[in-house]
């Protein structure tokens, strides 16, 4: 189920296209470029920065108890990476006006 507000790939590569002057498949190489990026630096465990936007992190949580939240037994909850997002200062105070 899409949620309907969500701005998809396509959309995102005709908005580069236009405001850069390119075309469509030049727009969508530097996007899939800026994406596989972030991917190989975050899984390095490296952060991925974005000026203006924010920096991407590898996150690591430890294995702990949990509770089957339907029957309330005790299950094991295995350690897992994750990828983080720190919003830069610039979209905290867009967001935030004083």
């Amino acid at each position: 189920m899409a949620e309907k507000n969500l701005l998809t790939k396509a959309e995102i590569v005709s908005g580069m296209a236009k405001a850069a002057g390119i075309t469509a498949k030049q727009a969508q190489v530097v996007l899939e470029s800026l994406i596989a990026a972030c991917r190989n630096e975050v899984k390095a465990g490296r952060p991925f920065r974005v000026a203006g936007l924010g920096t991407f992190s590898l996150r690591k949580s430890k294995a702990r108890q949990g509770r089957n939240p339907a029957t309330g037994a005790p299950i094991k909850i295995a350690a897992s990476k994750r990828m983080a997002f720190t919003a830069s200062s610039a979209i905290k105070s867009m967001l935030n006006p004083k």
